[in-house]
């Protein structure tokens, strides 16, 4: 775009829907995957593992659970750390990493020793936050693109993503109230602003059956989309499934 012909709001390059999603399954507010059915005879890493939550899940369901703590103590089986993980390469079937991508220092270190560690057609699964504030010592809160980018830069590829259960707005106002109880309030208010990004959807959807001539389904897919993206975008966080290739 000529500098002398730019308009207020536009950048240097014209972003579609499409170029702005994920390339992946995208899921709002519903449960993305099954701990005990992804892990059933599974060998599983658990990065950060904490107090070895999850150890009796797999355990239970036929699985091998190794937990990773970068500190001595808890449930973990081994000291480590999720940018220097201590095993061989393509030694687990599953990665666990729940709630602690945002606490890594180096993000592009640990998704390659995730892919390391990981077999072929392995999976990565977890929860990683992006709008929540900042918490314990919290370092990058990865967009879904950015869960994307760095998946795909490592031989993996992000398969499905989860979102809009929860959104940054309820969350920082549930901090900001603490310790007042919020869990009421704020269940309504992500209710209200998916609420309100269907209703801007259907609108959209209006605008392109009517102004733009879009057929029925066109039109519906984009406004779903329109949807989607939206949500995602101002999520607490991401459920994810990331498989290596």
């Amino acid at each position: 775009m000529n500098a002398e012909n730019k308009v207020l709001g536009e950048g240097v390059r014209t972003l579609k829907l499409r170029d702005q999603a994920p390339d992946c399954e995208i899921y709002i507010n519903s449960q993305l995957y099954e701990l005990p059915e992804i892990c059933s005879n599974k060998k599983v890493l658990d990065i950060g593992c904490g107090y070895g939550w999850n150890k009796p899940i797999v355990e239970k369901v036929g699985g091998e659970w190794i937990g990773v703590e970068p500190f001595e103590g808890g449930a973990n089986t081994v000291i480590g750390t999720a940018e220097d993980l201590p095993f061989e390469d393509n030694s687990f079937d599953v990665v666990i990493m729940d709630a602690v991508l945002e606490h890594v220092e180096d993000v592009d270190a640990s998704f390659l020793e995730i892919s390391r560690v990981l077999k072929p057609e392995g999976v990565f699964i977890g929860y990683s936050a992006f709008m929540e504030c900042f918490h314990e010592i919290s370092y990058s809160h990865l967009s879904f693109k950015g869960i994307e980018y760095y998946a795909q830069k490592y031989e993996m590829n992000l398969e499905s993503i989860n979102g809009g259960r929860a959104f940054g707005i309820d969350y920082h106002l549930r901090n900001l109230f603490y310790p007042i109880p919020f869990g009421l309030a704020r269940k309504a208010i992500a209710i209200g602003i998916r609420g309100l990004i269907r209703f801007k959807s259907f609108l959209g959807y209006l605008g392109l059956r009517i102004a733009r001539k879009y057929t029925h389904e066109e039109a519906k897919n984009q406004s779903l989309l329109y949807y989607k993206i939206n949500c995602l975008g101002q999520s607490n966080g991401f459920d994810f499934i990331i498989r290596k290739k």
